[in-house]
């Protein structure tokens, strides 16, 4: 599939947001990622981005290909500091993703930085995922990992969260949590029912909530975000949770995405 309108697309905004981390460019500047049961490729072509997958409909799902990300930043038209952020980030869009791997995956990216976070999970799929082919190799399932000690899992070097990678396989593989009941549940509701997951808090539980069942209200905070929030607009930690509703409300996930690989850069 070949995307030919890049003033809402673009590969290094997409992939380097922090929202993904299957994903890794190689020296030719082509990007691969595992998604699902498939090995994509995204490549920059002069004429436009192309995507390869064996399965197009799954491309359009994953890469929100059918919303008009232009009529989405026109809702935030009138915010200067937005409008900045939005312009640095324009080829942002959010990834639609595997529900388990975004569990597992934020819970493993809590106090630690993209490198080793990469790093982390893939050493889990290499050692616990069906391989696909040569170097590429599915996410485990819930069912492989909840049979899993501490001890077996010191293999991919997580530390303190190999706890919660079994705590939450286990909850899920055996039903006591039901992934599939948060698409139908609103935002406050999923928060807090992906915090029985041993590791998940607040701000772990809004990444999942949005970047694998696209409930865009949320808006994940961190100590960048928040920083970006107090230097930007001038608001103090007790009112941020006020602020970002009246200021961004059912789209604050967006807002949320285009300031921090924003922010990240200059603040």
């Amino acid at each position: 599939m070949l995307i030919t309108d890049l003033s809402h697309f673009n590969l290094i905004h997409i992939f380097e947001c922090g929202q993904c981390f299957r994903w890794n460019k190689d020296e030719n500047g082509i990007y691969k990622g595992v998604v699902g049961d498939f090995v994509m490729v995204a490549k920059d072509t002069e004429d436009g981005v192309l995507l390869e997958c064996d399965d197009e409909g799954y491309i359009t799902e994953y890469f929100d290909l059918k919303r008009d990300y232009g009529e989405l930043k026109n809702i935030f038209f009138k915010d200067e500091i937005l409008n900045v952020a939005m312009n640095y980030g324009y080829g942002i869009r959010l990834l639609k993703q595997q529900p388990f791997e975004t569990v597992i995956s934020f819970i493993i990216s809590a106090n630690n930085n993209i490198p080793r976070i990469k790093k982390i999970i893939e050493a889990l799929c290499e050692n616990f995922g069906e391989k696909i082919c040569d170097g590429y190799y599915k996410f485990p399932t819930p069912e492989v990992l909840s049979k899993l000690t501490v001890e077996d899992l010191s293999v991919i070097k997580s530390g303190f969260r190999a706890k919660y990678i079994i705590d939450a396989s286990k909850k899920i593989a055996s039903g006591e949590i039901d992934l599939n009941e948060i698409f139908t549940m609103n935002s406050t509701d999923g928060r807090e029912y992906l915090k029985q997951i041993k590791g998940i808090g607040d701000k772990v539980a809004d990444c999942i909530l949005l970047f694998a069942y696209q409930k865009f209200d949320v808006f994940p905070k961190d100590v960048w975000i928040k920083k970006i929030l107090h230097n930007l607009y001038k608001v103090d930690a007790k009112d941020f949770d006020l602020f970002v509703k009246d200021k961004f409300g059912a789209f604050g996930g967006f807002a949320q995405q285009y300031l921090f690989y924003y922010g990240r850069e200059f603040i």
